[in-house]
């Protein structure tokens, strides 16, 4: 019972957090290990768990979902496709071999956060765009945290994009590129549903509550923040794991 709570809390404030910034599952991936799942039912669990966080920031914007879905349904495609193989390569791995490179998954997602993003820049060749997007959606689907804050770079970086829009696009691409991944994981039967339902509950209303206030707290601030605890957990499965 208490390991629920732990995880309802912790689903709150990555949902919270990832309704206005993003990469916050980088907080709840070491939460599902604590509670004692390995790595790969950790991985699985948690990216079923935090999907709702984007969801429930589209909540009340269903309006806007339709036209960004059709405007980009290229790149969710491209996107989805890597989750997809992304997913296949997580459940096919031993545990053992994730075991040694959740460390460094950890410092990724984590560094990911100061990705610069920059509007108004000369749109990329849509190629190049789709390229990118495929390999973070192999990321998504391998392992997941600093899946948005790495969408949103690709996405800034079209001046056609405002501001508005890339926030919303972000969650949609996030929320469609998951679907494949996740199924892939329920069918391999590694997921712990108890902790997934009770993470998915949790950051769904966090996800609706961050989306609002979107603008009222410094982004500079919680990345910060975030960057620190994800290196240290980093330092800490590095020593759990490779010595």
């Amino acid at each position: 019972m208490v390991d629920i709570l732990a995880i309802f809390i912790v689903g709150l404030t990555v949902g919270f957090l990832n309704g206005f910034a993003g990469g916050a599952s980088v907080l709840s991936f070491p939460a599902m290990i604590a509670v004692g799942l390995n790595p790969v039912t950790a991985a699985m669990t948690n990216a079923l768990g935090v999907w709702t966080a984007n969801i429930g920031a589209l909540f009340g914007k269903f309006g806007e979902v339709k036209g960004i879905i059709k405007a980009e349904s290229q790149l969710i495609g491209y996107s989805m496709i890597g989750a997809v193989f992304g997913g296949l390569a997580l459940a096919l791995m031993p545990i053992e071999g994730f075991q040694k490179i959740v460390p460094i998954l950890i410092a990724i997602a984590s560094i990911s956060l100061f990705i610069k993003i920059k509007e108004n820049l000369t749109p990329l060749k849509q190629k190049i765009e789709n390229f990118w997007l495929t390999a973070v959606g192999f990321y998504a689907g391998y392992f997941g945290p600093g899946q948005g804050v790495m969408t949103i770079a690709i996405l800034a970086r079209d001046a056609k994009r405002t501001v508005a829009d890339i926030n919303v696009s972000k969650n949609v691409v996030v929320t469609m590129t998951c679907l494949g991944s996740n199924l892939i994981y329920i069918a391999s039967g590694k997921v712990n549903w108890t902790y997934a339902i009770d993470l998915a509950i949790s950051c769904a209303i966090g996800g609706f509550y961050g989306a609002k206030v979107v603008n009222k707290f410094s982004r500079d601030a919680y990345r910060m923040g975030i960057f620190v605890i994800g290196m240290l957990c980093a330092v800490w499965f590095a020593k759990e794991y490779w010595l």
